[in-house]
């Protein structure tokens, strides 16, 4: 809790200077970092907020901030793009880019999201020189970074598998169970340890029901949407449909 309200003191923050100066910019958030953002800005008339990563469907975002009456913002100006080499017969993924970068020895809020294909990561202005001249290995191989084109990243999609089925009521367990194939007691356990997030925000309630579109997360197995909320069966029961998101 004391984070997420230093958090948004910091927004209030840029929030003053985009009304002063026209456009003020976060670092990169987490998803929940920006769920709590858009509720907390949700009533303000004196700012206009959206979210930008850099390129279309991007998961790590910057919040930015704009005088709803001039400001603007370009999106160059806020994110580099760097395309990172690597050799043939080597593999290297997210995580081991990640860890490079870590062991530079920076904050991961300064890097957004890392991208597979083509491999580019995608950072701050202010450090993407730095970033591109040190990072040069990626676990144990040799990579080379540079400056790549925004627009010439590939548009980020959701991969869903879907499953259908019937609850008794849209709570938060019975939810979970139909997403990840899940008995009632497993879900309930899993809730009430503390492994499963709704919206982004850890919950362990079971009983709390969930409306369409929602967002289930479940450490160590992934995540899932609510898709829709259908009709009544024979048996009155509700219809319901889940995507459950490819890793």
């Amino acid at each position: 809790m004391e984070q997420r309200s230093i958090l948004l003191a910091h927004m209030d923050d840029l929030a003053a200077k985009a009304v002063k100066t026209g456009s003020a910019a976060s670092r990169f958030l987490t998803t929940a970092e920006a769920h709590s953002i858009t509720a907390h800005f949700a009533k303000r008339r004196d700012v206009a907020l959206t979210f930008d990563g850099g390129y279309e469907g991007a998961e790590r975002v910057r919040a930015v901030l704009l005088n709803p009456t001039w400001g603007e913002y370009e999106r160059n100006d806020l994110f580099r793009a760097l395309k990172i080499e690597v050799p043939p017969q080597e593999a290297v993924g997210h995580r081991d880019i990640l860890g490079a970068v870590m062991a530079l020895g920076i904050e991961r809020e300064i890097v957004g999201d890392i991208i597979e294909s083509p491999l580019a990561l995608i950072c701050l202005p202010e450090l993407s020189a730095y970033i591109a001249e040190n990072l040069t290995k990626a676990g144990r191989a040799t990579i080379r970074l540079s400056e790549m084109d925004l627009y010439s990243l590939p548009v980020r999609t959701e991969e869903l598998s879907f499953k259908t089925d019937t609850v008794a009521s849209p709570r938060l367990d019975a939810v979970l169970g139909t997403a990840f194939g899940l008995s009632r007691g497993k879900a309930q356990e899993l809730i009430e340890t503390g492994r499963v997030y709704l919206n982004h925000e850890l919950c362990q309630q079971p009983a709390k029901e969930v409306g369409e579109d929602a967002i289930l997360s479940v450490r160590g197995m992934g995540r899932a949407k609510l898709m829709e909320i259908g009709g009544v069966s024979k048996k009155g029961r509700l219809y319901i449909k889940v995507g459950l998101y490819k890793r």
